[in-house]
């Protein structure tokens, strides 16, 4: 503990008692040598060696390929190079979907900064070896400073000393006697004080949600306090609740955030792509036998369109290909085929998508969530996409905001509002879902899939279970739906760009198919959809056409010229 406890102190004794105005012990600072090792065993014991950057878990974990994510990895170095000038933020947060390379990253900067000296702890969180837990956050950081801090190691044995049940106190109490009073005790005038970095990631992983939060604030308390000099880079997925910890002033204000998402990684996909499979040339047993331009250029930009900035499909994929048991070029032909047909069974996919399917349905496991509208969602966001991307007038006319934002999916489907914002709330790391002030700053924001291949678990009943919803039973919800906006809209006649679900109702139908073309593609008579009731099909029968053709006349009157030509082809169908 710190000299200064003793200022002006009177009639003291270091032997049998030490007064501290709030704590009283009975260790002889000379029983606190003679334990040395006996203190440094409960520190041992109470720290996740694991979750470091030099436990076996860690050796084993991928860093990125030689010469990719230089881009978002010098951002952050250079973060650590400001943080230590004053009124700098020191509290980075790495965010970005399942997948994206995080931990990669994160892996990749903690070696460089080894090289550099500039490391001073890390805490990888995980699914294993006690990593999806917080208990040891605190211990195991004070344990790695012990070697990078001269005098550390002393000042918090002697705190530990003075409070042995200190490990069962929260982690905010074990942060000011682990930490801060040590960094008290050494003082401030060290030389070793120097621009450090504290890596922690994958703060997801931890399974209690209160307990992110708490690790969030004792991050953020650790780069406020004066004896710290080091700065923090926390990563995670984008979830609910880590977002709304950060919302928070004072983190909001103190933080720096990089997200993935806004750094660019398909020339890094198409250089890790071109260099592994040039290895497998190299190295494969039956590697000779492939062309030196296998795979083709085609194939490689197609992989790197499939993977959607997510450097875990290609990975994954590679890993596939190169297994020595199996012909490389066979593999490779075994995942093309997959990609080209998102339907075959389980048993007969590649390894590589049974792992994406095991990580989709690991997240889409929520407890609390409604599967039959989470279902309806999910299967919603790709149909409202395909309209809009076949469809220049939604883009070219000003005033039509028709995409999957979480307003109009409630509006077209005649949900509570907010109802999508919760259903898609516990989905962050899979579903980019956009903020209010998203929405405020730049006007309508969509809902979409980080990954294209999300789409594809979900058209597979054998690799999405209850999620799985056929393309009929889609279709049939959206034409239920587009229905009963269009009899809504047929009592009040109001403009076109006013009521935002009858007019993409109207436009579904006349761009989603002919009339014509329902019999003979869509079975409307199935009873499979929960929201097709036989009263609800029925409608689908009965419905009076002349409210399409009125709301075509206004549209073409009052809301735009720009009418689609699949529209007029559906006026002469009828």
């Amino acid at each position: 503990m710190s000299s200064k406890l003793f200022e002006n102190a009177r009639q003291f004794s270091t032997g049998d008692v030490n007064i501290d105005n709030s704590r009283i012990t009975n260790y002889h600072i000379s029983d606190i040598t003679a334990n040395w090792k006996e203190l440094q065993e409960l520190l041992l014991r109470h720290t996740t060696t694991e979750a470091t950057h030099e436990s076996v878990t860690y050796l084993y974990t991928p860093s990125c390929h030689p010469g990719t994510r230089r881009t978002i990895i010098k951002a952050i170095k250079e973060f650590i190079a400001q943080a230590g000038g004053p009124d700098c933020q020191r509290l980075l947060w790495l965010s970005g979907p399942a997948g994206a390379g995080k931990t990669c990253i994160q892996r990749s900067v903690a070696e460089e900064c080894l090289v550099g000296t500039i490391l001073g702890g890390s805490f990888f969180f995980g699914r294993d070896s006690g990593r999806d837990s917080a208990d040891g956050l605190v211990a195991t950081l004070a344990h790695q400073f012990c070697s990078v801090i001269p005098g550390f190691r002393e000042a918090v044995l002697r705190s530990i000393a003075v409070d042995l049940s200190i490990f069962s106190k929260s982690l905010l109490v074990q942060l000011q006697r682990l930490i801060f009073d040590p960094l008290e005790d050494i003082g401030e005038s060290q030389e070793w004080i120097q621009p450090k970095a504290v890596i922690v990631d994958g703060l997801d992983e931890c399974r209690d949600t209160a307990q992110r939060k708490q690790v969030i604030h004792v991050l953020h308390a650790l780069t406020q306090h004066s004896t710290f000099p080091f700065c923090v880079i926390v990563s995670s997925r984008y979830e609910l609740d880590i977002l709304t910890a950060f919302l928070e002033e004072p983190l909001w204000s103190n933080t720096k955030r990089f997200r993935l998402y806004d750094y660019p990684s398909d020339q890094d996909i198409l250089f890790y792509l071109i260099e592994e499979f040039s290895r497998i040339r190299r190295r494969h047993p039956a590697g000779h036998t492939l062309p030196a331009t296998w795979p083709t250029q085609e194939v490689l930009e197609m992989l790197v369109k499939m993977a959607s900035g997510q450097f875990l499909f290609v990975s994954i994929i590679v890993n596939y290909v190169g297994n020595h048991s199996q012909h490389p070029g066979t593999l490779l032909t075994n995942v093309l085929d997959a990609i080209s047909n998102p339907k075959r069974p389980m048993a007969a996919l590649p390894k590589p998508f049974s792992n994406l399917d095991s990580l989709y349905t690991q997240i889409l496991s929520v407890s609390d969530i409604d599967r039959t509208r989470l279902r309806l969602v999910l299967h919603a966001i790709p149909e409202f996409w395909r309209i809009i991307e076949t469809n220049s007038l939604l883009t070219e006319s000003a005033g039509l905001e028709l995409g999957p934002s979480p307003l109009m999916l409630d509006t077209f489907f005649g949900l509570l509002p907010g109802t999508t914002n919760i259903i898609l709330s516990h989905l962050p790391s899979l579903i980019h879902v956009p903020n209010q002030h998203q929405t405020e700053t730049h006007g309508a924001a969509y809902i979409r899939f980080y990954h294209k291949s999300m789409e594809d678990y979900l058209k597979a009943p054998e690799r999405s279970g209850d999620l799985f919803q056929s393309e009929g039973d889609t279709v049939a919800q959206f034409t239920i739906a587009a229905i009963q906006n269009l009899q809504r809209w047929s009592h009040t006649l109001d403009s076109p760009s006013r009521d935002s679900g009858a007019t993409f109702g109207a436009l579904y139908l006349c761009l989603r198919f002919t009339w014509a073309d329902v019999p003979t593609r869509y079975d409307l008579t199935i009873s499979g959809v929960e929201a097709a009731t036989d009263a609800k099909l029925k409608n689908i029968l009965r419905f009076d056409f002349t409210i399409l053709l009125g709301w075509i006349f206004l549209f073409e009157i009052v809301g735009s010229n720009q009418l689609p030509r699949a529209s007029k082809y559906f006026i002469y169908v009828k």
